[in-house]
């Protein structure tokens, strides 16, 4: 009988979709998650219709470093930026148990051929070619300067994609969404660029998140391998 963990590496090598609960001490939240490389319309349509939730990119840490991509934190810490915006040193992210010592969000992008940006078969392309274009550099050894350039050409902030961003030393001090998809990509072997979508409840009075038990029965009644947060450190970190 095939395990979850290795179903859901086949799915991921097949662009299929996996879901994943980092934990029910921590979020305590279920995303589904397609490979960007493979992403279609209508994978990126289920996503938002049966997630309901923000849609994101995890991006690795690879790919940020290969595009010089920041965290918006970051950004918006700066000097200058305060200076010239002061409302932004009163709004700095409060810093708790999820988010483990820092957030993953980086900034919200475009391709630059779409029209706005929303429709399915916008996002997905947005969120493929972003998978393509680090292909393509890391293959070419393309210096950092030159793929910037490259990035610039092809994409614009903002936009209607966040991207989130791993951090550089993974899942060892960090086990939010961002860290937990990049691990199976990695561990799947598909470019490490996944579209994540939180699912929230659509039952009567809970506008919450949807809960672990009812996520886990949605995953397993159309066959997509459901994975926690904890089962993949294990794999993953031993």
């Amino acid at each position: 009988m095939t395990s979850q963990w290795e179903a859901a590496l086949e799915a991921l090598r097949n662009g299929e979709c996996v879901a994943v609960l980092d934990g029910e001490e921590r979020e305590g939240e279920t995303d589904l998650f397609f490979p960007a490389a493979s992403l279609s319309p209508a994978s990126l349509r289920l996503l938002r219709t049966q997630a309901g939730g923000e849609m994101y990119m995890s991006v690795g840490h690879e790919v940020a470093s290969a595009f010089g991509l920041p965290y918006i934190g970051n950004v918006l810490a700066l000097t200058e930026v305060s200076a010239k915006f002061p409302v932004f040193q009163y709004m700095e992210k409060s810093k708790g148990e999820m988010c483990q010592g820092s957030c993953s969000v980086g900034v919200s992008l475009d391709h630059r051929t779409t029209k706005t940006g929303a429709p399915d078969v916008e996002r997905s392309y947005t969120c493929r070619r972003l998978a393509e274009l680090f292909q393509e550099v890391k293959e070419m050894e393309t210096s950092v300067d030159a793929s910037q350039r490259r990035f610039g050409e092809e994409f614009h902030t903002p936009g209607h994609i966040f991207l989130c961003v791993e951090n550089g030393k993974g899942l060892s001090v960090r086990t939010g969404h961002t860290e937990l998809s990049i691990a199976l990509a990695n561990a799947a072997g598909v470019t490490p660029v996944m579209v994540g979508c939180v699912m929230l409840s659509n039952d009567g009075d809970d506008f919450g998140a949807l809960r672990p038990a009812p996520a886990r029965a949605w995953a397993a009644s159309r066959n997509i391998p459901f994975l926690t947060g904890s089962e993949i450190v294990k794999h993953v970190l031993g």
